[in-house]
């Protein structure tokens, strides 16, 4: 049912990538920034003030326990998405979790079922989805423009990116030496913009299911870089991935925080009628295509449109139970899969076989 009789009220935990959720929620015109909790209550405090939240919190638990709450984003330190979310569902709130969904897959598959269980809503935040070219590059794939797409091309490689040694501690990201820690980070260059990269291709070209997964995984410059400003940190620096899926689809993946070459960001689709690329956070793609006389020509790509923020879709899916959303847990919990095995094949070097792992549904949780 669709709820226009008020505003929903949200509540967000953890004031580092947390400031964007608040911003989204508290600018959506169906919805108001309740609560804010952290930790650190005076930096709490101040976002509070800043979107007009009347509550705050250093106990998550009590933030969620209020009835007048509906909607919760976590956006802590990965290794608390689990228990975090799993608790705002069990309150019957619907959950904006930032990605990864969970360091370990067993625990993404609880915060799935518990979604399903309850009833309630569970979005993951990959927010590079909710960006215009990529929703006009996607509908031109469904409705068959580039041909049959049979592979993609994802790949983010930073010259000087890894936290503490190249961003400062201050900001919304590497607010503490937990983004370094492979126990409560889950992992570095993958778990941090990996996610990102291979949810993008993945979903670009259709969201088929995986079927096997070869990577490698190194940790070369991270240790001796992060020494140097007295931070220890035992996560990777690049990874590297191809996936095999069961439309005979194939995706490479390479993501790196540090690396002695020329920086690079964006991925390739290759198709059968046409090609398609995108980089640099430029807001366009470009589409490569052949004239009826055979001779290669190309045009530039313009979103038609404009898309909702992650938050604002969230927030609309909430409203409209009847609405398909975008990013469910469900959806992520095949990317966490894939990570899974993308870890797997690190530790045994061979490929990992995912076959029986399942394919999200169409309506996700909730």
């Amino acid at each position: 049912m669709r709820r226009s009789s008020r505003k929903l009220r949200a509540g967000v935990i953890g004031t580092g990538m947390g400031r964007y959720h608040m911003e989204g929620f508290a600018t959506h015109p169906n919805s108001e920034l309740l609560a804010v909790c952290d930790l650190n209550v005076p930096e709490a405090q101040a976002f509070a003030d800043k979107y007009g939240a009347k509550h705050v919190f250093r106990d998550y638990r009590k933030m969620i326990a209020m009835e007048e709450l509906d909607i919760v984003a976590v956006a802590t330190p990965n290794y608390l998405h689990p228990k975090m979310t799993i608790a705002a569902l069990k309150a019957g709130k619907d959950v904006l979790c930032e990605k990864p969904i969970a360091i370990r897959l067993a625990d993404a598959e609880a915060m799935v079922r518990a979604a399903k269980r309850r009833g309630k809503r569970l979005m993951i935040n990959v927010g590079m989805r909710f960006d215009p070219v990529h929703e006009e590059l996607r509908q031109r794939v469904g409705r068959g423009e580039l041909g049959k797409v049979y592979y993609a091309r994802s790949h983010w490689i930073r010259r000087k990116g890894i936290p503490f040694a190249d961003f400062p501690p201050t900001g919304e990201m590497a607010r503490g030496e937990w983004f370094v820690k492979k126990r409560q980070a889950g992992g570095g260059a993958l778990i941090d913009i990996g996610v990102h990269l291979f949810d993008l291709a993945w979903w670009l070209i259709g969201s088929p299911r995986p079927t096997s997964v070869l990577a490698s995984m190194y940790s070369e410059l991270l240790p001796d870089r992060l020494a140097k400003v007295g931070v220890r940190g035992d996560v990777d620096d690049l990874a590297t991935a191809l996936v095999k899926c069961a439309t005979g689809q194939t995706i490479f993946l390479e993501v790196s925080w540090d690396a002695h070459q020329l920086p690079h960001l964006g991925y390739e689709l290759f198709g059968t009628k046409a090609g398609a690329a995108w980089q640099d956070w430029e807001h366009k793609a470009t589409l490569y295509q052949d004239t009826k006389a055979g001779k290669p020509t190309q045009k530039v790509i313009r979103p038609a449109g404009k898309t909702p923020s992650a938050y604002w879709h969230f927030v609309d899916s909430c409203l409209d139970r009847r609405r398909k959303m975008n990013a469910s847990g469900e959806e992520l919990l095949q990317v966490a899969r894939v990570l899974d095995a993308i870890e797997r094949s690190q530790k045994t070097g061979k490929a990992i076989s995912l076959q029986g792992s399942g394919r999200p549904s169409a309506g996700g949780c909730g």
